[in-house]
């Protein structure tokens, strides 16, 4: 019974591992800058050392808004690394963005 539990443990410290690994940045860092994917990272390590989850609104927010990456480039990476995945740790929805008429 405990063994599907022990398997999505064990899945999701494997996608941490390699989310917060130097292969993460080498995979991604010419499609995004190598800055910007260390911010994710940083973002996720913050996360794990307080043992708290993510609201994606907000590492949107900070992507955009304190780093100030474009609204673009941080959906497209969303999209890119399949955010999905990292559920329940990072969750929620997509903030509404206030687009420029």
């Amino acid at each position: 019974m405990n063994n599907n539990l022990d398997i999505e443990i064990i899945d999701f410290l494997d996608l941490i591992n390699e989310t917060l690994s130097y292969s993460f940045v080498e995979k991604w860092r010419h499609k995004y800058s190598e800055k910007f994917v260390k911010h994710f990272q940083l973002k996720v390590l913050d996360a794990m050392n307080k043992q708290k989850p993510i609201k994606l609104e907000m590492l949107y927010n900070y992507l955009t808004k304190k780093c100030k990456y474009s609204p673009d480039q941080v959906t497209n990476f969303f999209r890119s690394i399949e955010i999905d995945i990292y559920h329940p740790f990072i969750y929620g929805t997509y903030p509404k963005t206030s687009s420029s008429s």
